[in-house]
């Protein structure tokens, strides 16, 4: 399916005289958008590029060069546009005020498997191709948890916030591109987070919620007293309707003074909340028990569905409420993993997380366990480390094709925000943002997954 919008612009369909069927005299060898830059250069086997545009009109012109010579117009573009070369080769006028983007191969180890990766900055929730170049990108004012859960549909939250959310107006969104219609999915009672969200065989959506609890006894944790104010977490599962039909409460199974270890303070309104938790990742096996990653207790824990009972938890503190089996980490080169996201059950029954690593010696890295539950074990069997302490955020995706893929979160002395590995664990690629900011995850997806034809029509809308 083809779609069209205002923001399409076509220009030189063939170029020799009485052309009408392309030829190889007609093959284009060079495009050049001047005075802009095309990025990447030009090559005829890539197919989608961009330009960066100032605000407003842009003068520019488009030269495009095949074995006949070369022809050139002079569009006047304006952000968003697109120009279509031929139905072949596509260019995008990139937005003022979006990021800047770094790309860095390294063939020596091969090149990323193909596939789209979904990320985000600032206002922007993006999809990039292994060129680093957006073939698709829609703008809220805090995008967030970009994904793409069906094919040709990507979801994101427009308008997150940190380091949960605490108003009730936030919402994740599923953009349909293939039929330009957009689903809101929010959690029931309290504000949606942006932490995560993934959809289930029903049809379900599980997001996650942070109910404010008063009067919650801290005695023991830090200098907090017997009288405070706490970000809870809930797990909601919401069907297509809206509709809560089950729902899981963090402190009735995690103890917030035994089994914090990272508590932050926030100031909501006046009111001190004190983050005991902050679960960030919510994953399903195929019994339907959850992987539940808490950043502020260093631990992981795998929840029976059926009785919301914790069975077992990895890291973190000995105790748990339920009683949970203890898997202590052994062999582990930086001890434990600390302040983690994106805890994901792999195929093989491991699992792999992102450790940020933000609060003890050591750097972020990508990292997979391999879990021993009669021996109450959990034992790296990979790692690909960074360069430093990530602050937060970030994700870790092993994928059938062998390759992995890192957002790197927060870490002040590296822009990358996406590195594939390949499975040799040799690094593939690097595409950075200019400026700091971070992306919140990093997800690629096959490109069966998101139509291309589909992606280039429904940019901006």
């Amino acid at each position: 399916m083809r779609l069209t919008g205002p923001r399409i612009l076509i220009v030189l369909a063939f170029l020799a005289a009485g052309c009408d069927h392309p030829t190889s005299d007609a093959d284009v060898v060079a495009i050049g958008v001047s005075p802009l830059t095309l990025i990447p250069s030009f090559s005829p086997a890539i197919h989608d590029y961009y330009v960066r545009c100032n605000s407003g009109h842009n003068s520019v012109t488009v030269t495009v060069t095949d074995g006949s010579g070369s022809q050139s117009t002079s569009p006047d573009l304006v952000e968003d546009e697109e120009i279509d070369v031929r139905g072949e080769y596509w260019i995008r006028c990139l937005p003022h005020d979006f990021p800047m983007i770094g790309v860095a191969t390294h063939p020596d180890a091969g090149t990323p498997t193909p596939g789209w990766y979904l990320v985000n900055n600032g206002a922007y929730a993006i999809v990039l191709d292994t060129n680093g170049t957006p073939v698709w990108y829609a703008r809220g004012t805090s995008a967030s948890d970009v994904d793409a859960l069906t094919p040709n549909a990507i979801s994101f939250m427009p308008d997150s916030m940190g380091p949960f959310s605490y108003s009730s107006g936030t919402r994740f969104e599923i953009h349909a591109l293939d039929t330009l219609t957009v689903k809101t999915v929010m959690a029931v009672g309290s504000p949606t987070d942006t932490h995560d969200f993934r959809l289930l065989p029903n049809g379900d959506h599980l997001l996650l919620t942070y109910p404010i609890e008063s009067n919650v006894d801290l005695t023991g944790l830090q200098a907090f007293g017997s009288d405070a104010t706490i970000a809870d977490c809930e797990v909601q599962e919401i069907d297509p309707a809206g509709n809560l039909v089950w729902s899981w409460r963090a402190i009735d199974h995690v103890d917030p003074t035994q089994e914090s270890s990272e508590p932050s303070v926030l100031n909501v309104n006046g009111a001190s909340i004190v983050d005991v938790f902050h679960f960030n990742s919510i994953d399903v096996d195929a019994k339907g028990n959850l992987l539940l990653s808490a950043r502020h207790t260093n631990a992981i824990f795998y929840v029976d569905r059926a009785t919301g009972k914790v069975l077992w938890k990895v890291g973190g503190s000995a105790y748990n409420k339920d009683g949970a089996a203890h898997i202590q980490i052994v062999g582990d080169p930086q001890t434990a993993f600390n302040m983690q996201h994106d805890a994901r059950f792999l195929a093989n029954g491991d699992i792999s997380l992102f450790d940020d690593h933000g609060a003890t010696p050591g750097v972020a890295r990508g990292v997979e366990y391999t879990i021993d539950l009669a021996a109450g074990t959990a034992a790296v069997v990979f790692q690909f480390s960074g360069v430093a302490q990530s602050q937060y955020e970030g994700s870790f995706r092993r994928y059938p094709d062998g390759e992995s893929v890192i957002g790197w979160g927060y870490v002040a002395t590296d822009p990358r925000v996406v590195t594939e590995i390949n499975a040799a664990g040799e690094d593939v690629l690097d595409i950075t943002f200019g400026g700091g900011s971070p992306s919140y995850r990093a997800v690629k997806v096959p490109l069966s997954q998101l139509d291309i034809g589909v992606l280039r029509a429904t940019t901006a809308k």
